[in-house]
């Protein structure tokens, strides 16, 4: 059923029609000028035609994502030998998707001003010595992925860096799905993303 069902025709549902929206921007301009905090910003960014600020505090959180799709990037080089057929094919494009997350975080955080987090010298990635424990050890470590991005999001600042967050996001959680049917699993668990099997 829809709302204008209800309302009256002529100038005076255009007129409500009219205020409600006027009133529907003032609350949404309220509700935009009251996120962010007052932290100091670092540089402003241009996504679109629109500066937006990035904090100190966007980039430490962007630096803590960075540093663990490092490791997953570690996980696939180092797994990816022990794998054969739809695994190995999988962790293939998986990897090159992980490099392009590390490539966009470093981007951005070098765009504010700001260093990313090299790569360690090692990761403590254990010692798998068949396809299964591969792939358990990439399961885990995407679902590492998963839950940092779902911390991260909502701290964040500018809204175009919690896009590009929750598109990472999207993405992990692709990985964690095929993985998990690699593994004999149901590649969909549940109707919402966590990072719980």
């Amino acid at each position: 059923m829809a709302l204008d069902e209800h309302l009256p025709d002529g100038p005076s549902r255009r007129a409500l029609l009219r205020t409600a929206g006027a009133g529907i921007a003032a609350g949404s301009s309220l509700l935009l000028a009251g996120c962010g905090g007052a932290a100091k910003p670092r540089r402003k960014l241009v996504a679109g035609s629109d500066p937006v600020a990035v904090r100190d505090e966007d980039i430490a959180v962007l630096n803590e994502v960075l540093d663990l799709e490092n490791e997953a990037i570690a996980s696939y080089e180092a797994g990816i030998q022990l794998l054969s057929g739809h695994g190995r094919a999988a962790a293939a494009q998986f990897l090159g998707q992980e490099l392009a997350h590390a490539t966009k975080l470093e981007s951005t955080i070098r765009a504010a001003g700001a260093k990313p987090h090299p790569p360690r010298s090692s990761y403590p990635l254990g010692n798998p010595s068949d396809e299964a424990a591969v792939l358990r050890q990439l399961s885990t470590t995407e679902a590492s992925l998963v839950n940092a991005y779902l911390l991260a999001i909502p701290k964040l600042t500018p809204g175009w860096l919690r896009a590009v967050a929750a598109g990472i996001l999207a993405n992990e959680s692709q990985h964690v799905s095929v993985l998990r049917m690699l593994r004999g699993r149901p590649p969909v668990p549940g109707a919402f993303v966590t990072a719980a099997e």
